[in-house]
């Protein structure tokens, strides 16, 4: 039997692995419709809409030119337009997250379209600058192969 561990854990952001991952999560819900009628004496149910969240946490790494923590920040973090209006800044980006389990040549993943909803920078003596992402899968999953 085979278990797996966070080392057997990847995420790729928009197609690409994302360096110095500590960690990813997803969780799906779903609000059941009530279906009860007057004559009824149990309430009945059917399956309602679905709501599919997830945060992950990276490292802020600098590798040459790449910082794929930077890259996802910069996705809902934006300045203020060129036009100098304290109210007026791009629009937020959607991303693409693969999120992987890895095992040898298998790769198992789950494919999501998804807005940011937060991102959180943590800097403090003793540790590694890191940012906490949160987000909102927009529709249904893309594609799931566990």
């Amino acid at each position: 039997m085979t278990f797996y561990s966070g080392q057997n854990g990847r995420l790729q952001i928009d197609g690409t692995n994302a360096a110095k991952v500590t960690n990813w999560t997803i969780n799906s819900s779903m609000s059941p419709l009530a279906t009860t009628t007057l004559e009824d004496t149990d309430q009945t149910f059917v399956n309602g809409l679905r709501t599919t969240t997830g945060s992950c946490r990276l490292f802020y790494h600098q590798d040459g030119e790449t910082n794929h923590c930077s890259d996802l920040i910069k996705k809902l973090m934006k300045a203020q337009s060129s036009g100098g209006d304290p109210g007026q800044a791009a629009d937020a980006e959607n991303v693409t997250f693969n999120l992987q389990v890895v095992d040898g040549d298998d790769v198992k993943q789950i494919t999501v379209e998804a807005l940011l909803t937060s991102v959180s920078m943590s800097m403090a003596v003793g540790e590694v600058l890191s940012a906490d992402v949160s987000f909102q899968v927009n529709g249904a999953i893309d594609a799931i192969d566990l």
